[in-house]
């Protein structure tokens, strides 16, 4: 069997050896074993086995089916690697985010039971086109982190049918392109307009605070729907974004499949940006 996909993850094992994870064209995830992975060996040979290269890999065939064993891998090759992405630490700690989020939401694939087709092309192509224009930008210098993430949990919640309420109020279901200030409700997945607000007995011209996050809710909900609009090579069509609207986002994501963030070994590294 042939398959293709990214290398999200390593573990390197004994002396050469490597247990990969890959991300597949069809969107899900596998486990491969690798032998001599690591390169090395008394002809010192590379490796390209690196996190963030997509590969092509043959696997080999096992001996007795229906026994639960490690997929080995028998021969890889490179399709396409990043340049620019491992000489920027801070793009090296968006990309470890990306394939951190993408094994929490990708599901196994069974070699002996799935085919290969296409069933969840989206989180691939996502994922793919993210590692692509953040590599693209970087050779630009033309890049805001902040931007690429956003773009890609955007795409990524709409995806996985999580997207937030962006048209109507949750209460009132009038247009929200007609109020300049609203409530980000997370546990209720949408928008409340001002005027329902204000029926709540909540005064907003004197608590600054309120005002403050009222604002920030309709800028939220405004660059919700501008990620939706652009296509991803479009990512620098963004330019408003900032720390503040990647973390409401990414808290609206962790709501939604019961995460914290502190499950995210990587946000961190993002949030001290």
């Amino acid at each position: 069997m042939n398959l293709e996909g990214i290398l999200i993850h390593k573990t390197p094992y004994r002396d050469r050896d490597i247990i990969g994870k890959f991300l597949l064209r069809s969107g899900k995830i596998v486990s491969l074993y690798f032998y001599g992975g690591r390169g090395g060996g008394k002809m010192q040979k590379g490796s390209i086995l690196e996190t963030g290269h997509m590969l092509k890999v043959t696997m080999a065939p096992k001996k007795k089916k229906g026994i639960v064993a490690m997929n080995i891998a028998r021969e890889w090759n490179l399709i396409w690697e990043a340049e620019h992405i491992r000489k920027n630490f801070h793009a090296f700690y968006l990309l470890s985010f990306f394939f951190e989020l993408t094994s929490k939401v990708a599901i196994d694939f069974n070699t002996e039971e799935d085919s290969c087709l296409d069933d969840q092309v989206g989180i691939f192509k996502i994922v793919s086109n993210s590692l692509f224009y953040l590599d693209q930008s970087l050779e630009k210098n033309e890049v805001n982190l902040f931007d690429h993430l956003f773009m890609m949990l955007g795409k990524l919640n709409y995806e996985l049918g999580i997207l937030p309420e962006l048209k109507n109020c949750l209460y009132c279901h009038k247009d929200l392109d007609s109020f300049d200030l609203m409530k980000f409700e997370p546990q209720s997945g949408g928008f409340s307009c001002s005027e329902c607000l204000l029926q709540g007995e909540q005064s907003i011209s004197s608590d600054r605070n309120l005002f403050e996050d009222l604002k920030a809710s309709h800028d939220l909900r405004k660059l919700m729907k501008l990620s939706l609009s652009l296509k991803s090579s479009e990512v620098l069509n963004m330019r408003e974004v900032n720390r503040r609207n990647c973390e409401a986002l990414f808290n609206y994501f962790c709501y939604q499949f019961n995460y914290q963030k502190s499950d995210f070994k990587s946000w961190s590294l993002l949030v001290a940006l």
